[in-house]
């Protein structure tokens, strides 16, 4: 058997598998597009634009809401064309990761940021999605105590940050009908 039979199965094969990814690719749409419709009518984009989000206690539920309120809309105003509503509640906690046994201080620490969130149709009681998030942000501790303070509200606002990227998404997943 020469070299070019045996290539000649590869490439049938390789020709078939090109085929049917070429035929597949047309059933691919983007899940922020504006023709990607959503269960609540409308597109995804549209539904995104939607959500009213209120004032959500504490620190990182100020820093959540405003990074959720820019990435689903960038207004925040209130808006009579919002036809859902996210209520969120957050929480956190720090874990000491390391201690410095020389002064019994704490080296790092990772902060835990959770959130538990419900988005409901506007005037009813129908929860379109809901989740429970959770992320971990590490930081280190200073002996200086502004050092501290800084870097764990930093920590704060990363946090922040991600569990609204990982919210937007959840979010526009359950809303593709």
């Amino acid at each position: 058997m020469s070299s070019s039979e045996a290539a000649r199965p590869r490439r049938s094969l390789l020709a078939a598998m090109l085929t049917i990814a070429a035929l597949a690719g047309g059933c691919f749409q983007p899940l922020y597009s504006d023709y990607t419709a959503s269960t609540v009518g409308g597109s995804v984009k549209t539904a995104l634009r939607g959500i009213e989000i209120p004032e959500i206690k504490g620190l990182i539920g100020h820093y959540f809401r405003n990074e959720l309120v820019y990435e689903l809309d960038g207004s925040g105003e209130p808006d009579a064309s919002k036809t859902l509503k996210l209520e969120a509640v957050t929480g956190e906690s720090v874990e000491i990761v390391t201690v410095d046994y020389a002064n019994g201080r704490a080296d790092s620490a990772v902060l835990v940021a959770t959130v538990t969130w419900k988005l409901t149709r506007k005037g009813g009681n129908e929860v379109v999605s809901s989740g429970t998030n959770s992320v971990r942000v590490p930081y280190e501790r200073s002996s200086q105590r502004f050092a501290t303070v800084r870097a764990a509200r930093d920590a704060q606002v990363r946090a922040a940050k991600n569990l609204a990227a990982i919210v937007r998404g959840q979010i526009a997943a359950d809303l593709v009908s």
